[in-house]
């Protein structure tokens, strides 16, 4: 993420992603970037592969949660007239 500081000529680069040829590893940098392009910052470099499972992990749960409130639910005639009888059935107010 780039964040452009208001009043002033720099934005501060946090955890943006730095272009690499080995998909191995991902680099991430935090510093600052003047207007003109140059960049001032520190590199954090890593396979990242538990912070990945944790993510991977996430979107499972998420897409089994998305795929449990989306359940069908089956309900037979005689349930659809039972309930349509006790809706309809007219009980005696007390006074």
């Amino acid at each position: 993420m780039i964040f452009k500081i208001p009043g002033q000529d720099v934005s501060v680069r946090f955890f943006e992603r730095v272009g690499t040829t080995d998909s191995q590893y991902d680099i991430f940098d935090v510093g600052l970037q003047q207007e003109d392009g140059s960049i001032d910052s520190v590199v954090v470099g890593g396979s990242f592969s538990y912070a990945k499972s944790l993510a991977r992990k996430a979107d499972e749960n998420k897409a089994q949660k998305d795929t449990d409130d989306k359940k069908t639910v089956v309900v037979t005639k005689e349930t659809v007239e039972a309930v349509a009888k006790a809706v309809t059935k007219e009980e005696p107010v007390a006074a």
